[in-house]
């Protein structure tokens, strides 16, 4: 009788986490972060704000995103370690190994373009604050509380999920460029940058790393030289062939850890054969 009381509370406990509407919380985090950007970006073109006015406009939307999603996060766990907050431990040499790809990644667009060096020291640090401010809140929503909120309905769906969630909210950027093929790749881009940062938190479960990959893709992007445009279709294509190789070796990582995990499991269940 009392096994039976366990499983069905087990059972009811499961229900209820399914029972929080999960995607469509996700979806509303998603609108609302965009609503907040669309509304910064109106007020600083009718201002007739410059590039910098209107970086800085989208930069306190994000702010303000960035304190609602701190404070969500705090109420559910004051260490914010359930959404993958934790200190990098560098002496877990394995673990640190699967960032280095990361350091290729960002590194692409100022090796090919150069940097920007007509930038001044104030656009530089405004450039820095705004880019720490998107990789913060960005992370937090998509690797941190949708992934949390997302658990009941499994690992591959959440990293399907928030691939193609994150795709769509960076679609506006890509459909900038009127040539056909560059926006498809800038497309494919956003949806991949995406799928290797789920499948990053789904292996090391550090949210911090994928923070400060974020943050330093978008502030050397920001800072490349702008004659990087004449050769963007090369640079993308460059970055997606990495992700595509980075992704498949972090797919294959997973699934080997699955089979591991489940070897485990059923030796422990069945300890007689």
């Amino acid at each position: 009788m009392k096994i039976c009381k366990i499983k069905g509370e087990s059972s009811m406990k499961e229900n209820v986490a399914a029972k929080g509407h999960p995607i469509l919380f996700s979806l509303m985090l998603g609108v609302v972060l965009t609503l907040l950007i669309a509304v910064a970006s109106a007020v600083a073109t009718i201002l007739e704000f410059d590039d910098t006015g209107i970086m800085f406009a989208q930069g306190c939307a994000f702010f303000l995103m960035a304190v609602i999603v701190t404070v969500y996060m705090k109420k559910k766990d004051r260490s914010m370690r359930l959404f993958g907050f934790k200190w990098l431990d560098i002496r877990k040499e394995k673990v640190t190994l699967y960032y280095i790809p990361l350091l290729v990644i960002v590194a692409v667009q100022p090796i090919m373009g150069g940097f920007n060096l007509e930038l001044s020291v104030t656009e530089i640090v405004l450039i820095l604050v705004f880019s720490l401010l998107v990789g913060y809140t960005e992370e937090s929503i998509f690797r941190g509380i949708l992934r949390e909120r997302l658990q009941s309905k499994g690992t591959l769906f959440y990293i399907i999920f928030s691939s193609i969630f994150f795709g769509i909210l960076h679609m506006a950027n890509a459909l900038n460029g009127s040539d056909l093929i560059h926006t498809l790749l800038q497309v494919l881009n956003a949806f991949l940058i995406g799928f290797i940062l789920a499948l990053l938190i789904e292996t090391t479960h550090n949210i911090v790393p994928l923070i400060a990959f974020h943050f330093m893709f978008d502030a050397l992007a920001q800072m490349t030289n702008t004659t990087i445009t004449d050769k963007e279709v090369l640079v993308v294509s460059i970055l997606n062939i990495l992700c595509l190789i980075y992704g498949g070796y972090l797919i294959v990582v997973l699934m080997r850890r699955r089979k591991l995990t489940k070897s485990l499991s059923d030796s422990l269940i069945t300890p007689g054969n």
